[in-house]
């Protein structure tokens, strides 16, 4: 009987995978990636918060503008720590309210708690609009804060349009309007009466910027606040600027416009 011959064998699989120096190449090339892509990543999102703070702040102008044209062209006014949306006359003059006593800086952003919010519809609305998406809730300066009513807006007002007994001053009066800021971005503000200049309360933001700046420090004579950072602020005029703090406190550099005042012809120079 003849033999059959045996069938081949079928070759052994080898299974593939990575070595271990493959993979710690890999992970090596990743690391170097995300520690190139992540200051970038980080700059792109900076400059995405500024340029909604900056929207922010247009939108609040335009609400304030549609205020003056129901109001004779006069602004509402500023309120100042202490001054609660429990008081209905205050309620239909200040743009917005403290919400509770000992709580500063804590707005009251309810429907009809503010003679602006007429023209800024929605709670929610108003929640995003009065907070700078990249206001990292700097500490408040010298007035009582309570941790269960946290900062909630980071704008506030040139405490000059308070000229007028009642509503605040009519916009068509200022002189030089595009050189006189009515909306600050305020570093923590405890309200919206901003003596900007005048005050340790009140100070400029430099949260747009380099990391230098290191925003929640209030040291004037740190550099890296004064210059490396940018804060945004609404001109009378209604545009924004984007300016460093160097440029709105004492000393100011010689030649600078004063951004605070005279806002009337008759107003004070600020302090210098």
């Amino acid at each position: 009987m003849p033999c059959t011959p045996a069938s081949p064998g079928r070759p052994h699989s080898r299974r593939v995978g990575f070595t271990l120096v493959e993979l710690l190449v890999v992970i090596g090339i990743i690391a170097i990636l995300i520690s190139i892509l992540l200051p970038a990543l980080n700059n792109a999102k900076k400059k995405a918060q500024a340029v909604a703070c900056a929207s922010n702040e247009r939108q609040i102008y335009t609400a304030l503008l549609m205020f003056t044209q129901d109001n004779k062209g006069k602004l509402p006014r500023t309120y100042g720590v202490g001054q609660l949306s429990s008081d209905e006359e205050l309620v239909k003059v200040c743009a917005w309210l403290q919400k509770v006593a000992g709580a500063s800086g804590h707005a009251d952003l309810d429907d009809g708690k503010g003679a602006l919010f007429k023209y800024l519809p929605g709670k929610n609305n108003r929640e995003n609009l009065l907070m700078c998406p990249g206001d990292t809730g700097e500490k408040l300066f010298g007035h009582p804060i309570n941790p269960d009513y946290p900062r909630n807006f980071s704008y506030s007002l040139n405490a000059r349009i308070n000229n007028s007994p009642e509503l605040g001053i009519r916009i068509g009066s200022v002189a030089n309007a595009s050189e006189r800021i009515l909306l600050y971005e305020e570093m923590a503000p405890n309200d919206t009466y901003c003596i900007m200049s005048q005050s340790i309360d009140d100070i400029p933001t430099a949260r747009h910027g380099s990391q230098e700046a290191l925003n929640a420090l209030r040291d004037p004579s740190s550099r890296g606040y004064l210059m490396a950072g940018r804060g945004n602020h609404c001109f009378f005029d209604g545009h924004v600027e984007a300016l460093p703090p160097a440029v709105l406190l004492p000393p100011r550099n010689p030649g600078n416009p004063y951004y605070h005042a005279p806002i009337l012809p008759e107003d004070p120079l600020p302090f210098q």
